[in-house]
């Protein structure tokens, strides 16, 4: 009766195993990161458009003015104009991984017997998003109005640290939301600023006041 003895693998063998696997986890990964990003990126698109129709509805009863906050105001004070009138939750200014945003919103909102929000409508750290303030509806369409919160001090500007306030996507892209609520993933430049066609110039900051594009008090207020 012969035995035939089960051959084991050698260590070369082993090695060239572990090699294919650490080969082929090190072209996934990366593939993988851009999936989860790009998913990311498309709800944080999708609840930017959400955002400006609330805009739009809360124009409509206020003579065509989307909210106005003072110079010293943030995204936050025009916002929450909308919560819970036009916006029933204030997930949709949530987004995971924003400095903006350490955790998700309390949910404690309301509104004043005069009519005003209440002072937990969007509080510190329950929104992720950027706003420009004294827009209407009747705005240059190509004006931005919503964006994703830039860095901290810098309104129009983002960073590549995406362990800091406007550095979600890494100083590379930005989610803006126009006058005419058409929205798109933007690039932006080596200086982090998102360009474009700004009053007849070229490759400008979307964010920076222009003839004929944003007036001194047109500004962007990031959220706090």
């Amino acid at each position: 009766m012969t035995h035939h003895a089960s051959r084991a693998f050698t260590l070369i063998e082993l090695l060239v195993v572990i090699s294919i696997i650490a080969i082929l986890a090190g072209i996934a990964l990366p593939v993988y990161t851009q999936v989860q990003e790009r998913g990311a990126q498309t709800k944080d698109l999708s609840n930017a458009k959400q955002i400006g129709l609330a805009l739009k509805l809360y124009a409509s009863d206020n003579d065509g003015q989307y909210p106005v906050v003072e110079a010293s105001g943030t995204a936050n004070d025009a916002f929450a104009k909308l919560v819970p009138q036009y916006v029933p939750t204030e997930k949709i200014f949530y987004l995971a991984k924003s400095k903006w945003t350490p955790n998700p919103p309390d949910e404690v909102f309301g509104t004043e017997a005069d009519g005003s929000p209440s002072a937990t409508n969007l509080a510190a750290g329950e929104n992720h998003f950027a706003y420009v303030n004294n827009l209407s509806d009747t705005s240059n369409p190509n004006l931005p109005l919503i964006a994703d919160g830039f860095a901290a001090g810098a309104p129009g500007t983002y960073t590549s640290d995406q362990t800091a306030k406007g550095g979600v996507w890494k100083g590379k892209k930005a989610i803006v939301v126009r006058a005419d609520l058409s929205a798109n993933v933007e690039k932006c430049n080596n200086a982090f600023k998102v360009v474009g066609k700004t009053g007849g110039a070229t490759d400008a900051d979307i964010f920076a006041p222009r003839t004929n594009w944003l007036s001194e008090t047109q500004t962007p207020l990031n959220p706090k």
